[in-house]
């Protein structure tokens, strides 16, 4: 029995995910702990989340909570330890240094390449997080502790949100006689706008 109850293996990761038979399980667990109680918990909200932790420890997952867990949270959690262990797994603090590992026919990659993996999988991971916090929405009646927390030390579900900007078109304002009145600070021209 783990310390904090997993919500995925180390085996699973391995299994479906990038991450090679040889990267020691340590790295793996400490990141899928990271990542639940840094990710997963906002997602779910802390009620929610020691709920199913509860039942994982216990080994009692109700239909409810194994539909959530292998449908919605898996995905979720495959993706994020993969995208927040990038470094974890690439470097190690020793003794004198941080260092990382390199063999005759294997070359590590630069850190502009390194941050493109990562960027491609939490991308995923950012998917997979907004279908859970569809699901959750949706099935709000089937999970009443996804929005309860009472104790203000609780942490509150946070639906996932897009981080991309949004494209507005090129003019600033419309060619029409009230929007002139209405932003009169903002002319056609960008040259020429005093905001």
């Amino acid at each position: 029995m783990s310390l904090v109850p997993l919500f995925i293996s180390a085996k699973t990761i391995k299994t479906y995910g990038i991450i090679e038979g040889n990267v020691d399980d340590k790295l793996i667990n400490s990141t899928i702990v990271m990542v639940q109680d840094m990710q997963l918990q906002q997602l779910l909200g802390t009620d929610l989340y020691k709920e199913i932790s509860t039942q994982i420890d216990g080994a009692t997952l109700t239909g409810l909570n194994t539909t959530l867990l292998d449908d919605y949270i898996s995905p979720f959690m495959l993706n994020a330890v993969i995208s927040e262990g990038i470094i974890t797994f690439n470097y190690r603090i020793a003794n004198k240094a941080v260092i990382t590992a390199n063999s005759d026919n294997q070359q590590p990659v630069n850190s502009q390449d390194l941050e493109l993996i990562r960027a491609k999988w939490q991308s995923q991971a950012d998917f997979y997080a907004k279908r859970l916090s569809k699901y959750l929405v949706q099935e709000s009646t089937a999970y009443p502790l996804y929005l309860l927390n009472n104790d203000i030390s609780d942490i509150q579900s946070k639906s996932a949100k897009y981080k991309s900007g949004f494209y507005l078109g090129k003019t600033r304002r419309g060619s029409q006689p009230h929007n002139r009145i209405n932003y009169p600070y903002c002319l056609d021209n960008d040259n020429d706008c005093n905001c």
